[in-house]
């Protein structure tokens, strides 16, 4: 909840030139970015697919996983299926830099990341915390940032 709190003081300040404590530029289209990443987040926790659907791009396309690429097919596939093995998630977010370049943009941040799976006998495990530095990517499509990459 302090993360999201932070996001939302993030993308509602208003500096002359930077977000108050970073180095990202205090504009519209930051904060617009800011907060699709900040709704992500709050999809993720909630484990609500649909939503974290609707933020995204129907062009996502990610090269992450070595094996196979994904695309929007794939996640609108995978990732209910995914979400609904999940009892609980907590994602923490420090948002480290935002670019802009026309249309698409970057979001540089570090990750603590914690869940919980459903276990055969009914209960859950809360898996150890993963951390690490991550990009997500994002495009404007008819005027909304949406995520192009990085989920």
């Amino acid at each position: 909840m302090r993360t999201l709190l932070a996001l939302a003081l993030l993308a509602s300040s208003c500096s002359h030139n930077t977000i108050p404590g970073t180095n990202i530029p205090d504009d519209p289209e930051t904060r617009a970015i800011i907060d699709v990443f900040g709704k992500y987040k709050e999809a993720l926790e909630e484990r609500d697919a649909a939503a974290v659907l609707a933020l995204t791009s129907r062009t996502y396309y990610d090269t992450a996983r070595l094996n196979r690429p994904v695309d929007y097919a794939a996640l609108e596939r995978e990732l209910p299926k995914d979400m609904a093995k999940l009892t609980g998630v907590k994602l923490e977010i420090t948002v480290r830099d935002v670019k802009l370049e026309g249309d698409k943009a970057n979001v540089d941040y570090f990750q603590v990341l914690r869940y919980s799976v459903k276990l055969p006998d009914g209960g859950e495990k809360w898996e150890p915390a993963q951390s690490d530095d991550a990009r997500m990517k994002f495009a404007r499509v008819s005027g909304v940032w949406k995520i192009s990459a990085g989920l």
